[in-house]
């Protein structure tokens, strides 16, 4: 039997990578019940040790023999794997990847992926920061260093099964679930059962039920891995694919007109328990309107650009305009009141 794969890659100290390993029933996608199973996946090492390829590889080793070993527990055999993180860095003469340029003409905001020699500034940059006392929590660039962790799943997996990019955020914007921050109250309970009209699961309260059970993470990381197997699961047809999939530069999201669906019963959201009480987890802070969640003072004052993920604004978001203006890199417009218009539409 195939099984079809989602990884929602995560490199956070203490916390294991979430992995959703599902196969189809009666064409409904069933995820494995493995958050409570003995073998689980590897911890992540925290962005300071994500700065280090051995570590990188040690973990995605991790990560393969986990998938590997639970397949062949179950007699499965990994069909296609979705992973939520860029396969690889942006070729050297792009401004922006194909597949991020995509999501820009879909109104869709990501962050920008840098090239190889961007990367390699960035961690020689990064363990400067630390060999001089700077702290974790500032390190610059902090939120494209996971996706030196997700170029190492993808070299450890591409000869396992098929490996594809997926953005759980884009899906849900086609869902039209995307409104509210994934975190916030008990819209990834939303989310899911948006995607279970077409996935066929979850359909019964038993179900719904075991949403926690999927594998190890917040609800939030389940239900992303859970959407990532859900791309995973699709037919070639059945895909609309942003970018060029030929140079692994390329998106993949749901083409939802070519979709079979389900008889979903509505969600009863009085009988759903606010994702901080599931997971024991704080309740979520509020969202800035770039879309960041601003969970410490330091957040906003101490920001990478949204938009080419270089620059480093001290104090969000003042200064953006001229950075807009002349020299982020994430922006397609050459005059400077059109690269401020386009920076303000995207990211403020």
């Amino acid at each position: 039997m195939k099984a079809y794969i989602g990884i929602d890659v995560s490199c956070a100290k203490k916390k294991r990578c979430p992995i959703a390993i599902c196969i189809k029933e009666n064409d409904r996608l069933v995820p494995l019940l493995l958050a409570q199973a003995k073998y689980q996946p590897p911890f992540g090492s925290g962005n300071a040790k994500t700065l280090f390829a051995e570590n990188n590889t040690a973990y995605a080793a991790g990560i393969k023999s986990y998938i590997v070993d639970v397949c062949k527990q179950h007699n499965l055999t990994p069909a296609r794997i979705a992973i939520d993180a860029p396969l690889l860095p942006k070729k050297n003469d792009q401004k922006r990847r194909i597949a991020e340029r995509e999501l820009d003409r879909q109104k869709i905001s990501c962050y920008a992926t840098p090239s190889q020699s961007e990367f390699e500034r960035i961690i020689e940059r990064g363990k400067t920061h630390l060999k001089e006392g700077g702290q974790v929590v500032h390190l610059p660039h902090s939120i494209q260093i996971f996706m030196l962790a997700g170029f190492a799943i993808y070299q450890a997996l591409k000869n396992v099964a098929e490996c594809i990019e997926v953005f759980p955020h884009a899906t849900a914007k086609l869902l039209g679930t995307a409104g509210k921050h994934k975190t916030k109250d008990n819209q990834a309970h939303i989310q899911l059962h948006a995607m279970s009209k077409y996935a066929g699961w979850p359909r019964t309260e038993e179900e719904w039920g075991t949403v926690k059970d999927i594998c190890s993470g917040d609800v939030h990381d389940k239900v992303d891995a859970y959407s990532a197997a859900w791309i995973a699961s699709l037919d070639d047809e059945q895909h609309l694919v942003l970018g060029n999939p030929s140079s692994n530069d390329a998106i993949y999201l749901p083409r939802l007109e070519t979709l079979n669906t389900f008889d979903i019963a509505p969600l009863n959201t009085g009988n759903t328990t606010p994702l901080e009480q599931q997971t024991g987890e704080p309740k979520s802070e509020p969202v800035n309107k770039s879309g960041m969640i601003a969970k410490k003072e330091s957040v906003e004052h101490d920001k990478i650009c949204p938009g080419c993920g270089q620059h480093n604004f001290k104090r969000w978001p003042w200064g953006w305009d001229a950075h807009a203006a002349f020299k982020c890199s994430g922006l397609k417009s050459e005059n400077p009141e059109l690269r401020k218009q386009e920076f303000k539409a995207k990211f403020l």
